[in-house]
């Protein structure tokens, strides 16, 4: 998809119902059957064919998950339904809290799990060096969105999305209340507004977990940055033409958390700050917002808070709600049961049983869903948007430069010092500039 998501995806999100909308279906002709006689000089008809008996499946694969919060009780129960359904046969999922670390270690030792997501740093010119094409898999690809966004340069699909994410602040409602603030904000003024007035009620105005850094990421996307504050979907791809890195858009998008630190607005000691804290604080009111996608309400309710408690709304002033693939699957091309791997991949992703069991949107969108918070971050009439395709070049020079973009962050908003902060931009800009010389020809 490479244009802004279209207005019936928006009109089905903000249904009450919350019902995913059907692909239309087309009308066909079926040709009348051909009797043995046009097909035939003689009368005898040709003896039926037996259809080849298709081998049961079994053996056993494992799925690598960062969902450690559902993997005894959801997920186990989504491979149950599918052992249940295929006699010896073995799912098993294995948690990894530090997924990417873990992953890519695995990976280049040659011990990939069977299937696993695709991780940062993977391009279509290197997703066949991971996965095992997926073009063969017996599914509706029109029904998935974002079906395409995995394919390699030789035009095979390596991965396909499981879920579909909408970005946005979540909070606690009744933390607002508490602060006396009535309405969220919509204008950056009103942002500040209450964020003093959440401080000023002994409530952190916005939660990081920087300790664990990942959840820091919707700060530091140049596709959400673009697409928010300029509505431009080219994102990434800006910036193969461009030899800032760190150019207007992004740094004012993330000097927000950086002034939210100087500010105090962030935890207390945000190098402390971590992820299951980050729920607990959520969920008891003890913070107000926190920015990340769709999937994470769900997870603050069972940390604890009441369900009508919870909320989203879009970014102050930003031009589009941004949305993207959720986790994106593939088959290891190191493994040793690909027929069953195949096999459990599109019962996870048909339906939108795997997105369902760990409570995010399907990308299926044939699937039946009822999503609250996603409906209020809609309600707002902010339009839903999505950045192109990221071009290979683009990571090419950020893995050339070996640019973490999150560690960048990190880096960028403990430094008290402007000159400083503008020094660290200076020195990645120069990076970039030299690396995209040599890399875009």
């Amino acid at each position: 998809m490479k244009r802004i998501i279209s207005t019936i995806l928006v009109f089905v999100l903000v249904l009450a119902s919350f019902t995913a909308c059907g692909k239309e279906e087309k009308e066909t002709t079926n040709p009348e059957p051909t009797t043995a006689a046009e097909n035939s000089d003689t009368d005898t008809a040709e003896e039926p064919v037996e259809e080849a008996e298709v081998p049961a499946l079994s053996g056993k694969i494992v799925i690598a998950t960062n969902m450690t919060n559902v993997v005894d009780t959801t997920l186990k129960d989504l491979a149950q339904g599918f052992m249940d359904a295929n006699p010896g046969t073995e799912i098993i999922y294995e948690a990894i809290k530090d997924y990417e670390t873990v992953v890519a270690t695995r990976i280049s030792g040659g011990e990939a799990p069977d299937i696993y997501m695709s991780i940062d740093g993977m391009t279509p010119d290197t997703l066949a060096d991971y996965f095992l094409p997926l073009d063969d898999l017996d599914i509706k690809w029109d029904d998935i969105l974002f079906s395409r966004n995995n394919t390699g340069s030789d035009g095979k699909i390596y991965a396909i999305a499981d879920s579909v994410g909408y970005t946005g602040i979540v909070y606690n409602k009744a933390a607002f209340k508490a602060a006396g603030v009535e309405s969220v904000p919509r204008t950056m003024d009103e942002f500040w507004t209450v964020c003093e007035k959440l401080k000023a009620a002994g409530i952190t105005p916005m939660v990081t977990a920087f300790k664990d850094i990942w959840p820091i990421y919707p700060w530091c996307d140049w596709n959400i940055a673009q697409l928010a504050m300029n509505g431009d979907p080219k994102g990434k791809n800006l910036y193969v033409d461009k030899d800032e890195i760190y150019d207007e858009t992004i740094l004012t998008y993330m000097n927000i958390i950086r002034e939210m630190n100087k500010k105090g607005y962030l935890e207390a000691d945000i190098m402390s700050a971590n992820w299951d804290q980050l729920k607990l604080d959520m969920a008891q009111g003890k913070a107000g917002m926190y920015y990340i996608e769709t999937w994470f309400p769900q997870q603050v309710v069972d940390a604890g808070a009441n369900k009508e408690d919870v909320g989203m709304f879009p970014f102050p002033e930003a031009k589009y709600v941004y949305s993207t693939a959720g986790k994106s699957y593939g088959v290891s091309k190191d493994c040793e049961n690909p027929d069953l791997a195949k096999a459990y991949l599109k019962y996870m992703i048909e339906g939108g049983k795997h997105a369902l069991a760990v409570s995010t949107i399907p990308a299926d969108t044939t699937a039946q869903i009822d999503d609250v918070f996603a409906a209020e971050l809609m309600s707002f009439g902010v339009p839903a948007g999505n950045s192109d395709i990221t071009v290979t070049a683009f990571m090419d020079i950020k893995n050339q430069i070996e640019l973490d973009d999150q560690g960048f962050l990190l880096s960028y908003v403990l430094e008290p010092d402007d000159a400083k902060a503008k020094a660290l931009c200076d020195e990645w800009n120069a990076k970039w500039a030299a690396a995209r010389a040599d890399i875009v020809k």
